[in-house]
């Protein structure tokens, strides 16, 4: 895919490529994780596709969860993100979710499983 396309613009990729001036841009939000963070008896922060500096802005508050909800085609900063969560919040349990977690699981190893994702 090249660079200056967005995973998350599904109108501007798929429906009106190529449309020229004609090219609409939207921007998929996380619905679910939305809906989860306002039942959860806790507070909770929600980052939909954070630049790196806010997402370690956060990260450095140690949390005691994160979530990470992510599609297959991010696992390489998925892996990076869970990097940075053990080195500088240990204790911090991670959860994996999304269609991310399943390619998380058919890609690693039960070891590495068991090192980035609780």
């Amino acid at each position: 895919m090249p660079a200056n396309d967005s995973l998350t613009d599904a109108t501007g990729q798929r429906f009106t490529h190529g449309d020229d001036i004609f090219s609409l841009v939207s921007h998929t939000h996380c619905y679910a994780n939305h809906i989860l963070a306002q039942n959860i008896n806790m507070p909770a922060t929600l980052l939909e596709y954070p630049r790196w500096n806010n997402f370690i802005e956060e990260v450095d508050k140690e949390y005691a969860m994160i979530g990470i909800s992510a599609f297959p085609v991010h696992l390489d900063m998925v892996m990076k993100m869970c990097t940075y969560i053990r080195e500088k919040s240990p204790e911090t349990k991670i959860l994996l979710g999304s269609y991310g977690a399943q390619a998380f699981a058919a890609q690693y190893d039960e070891e590495t499983k068991k090192k980035y994702v609780d």
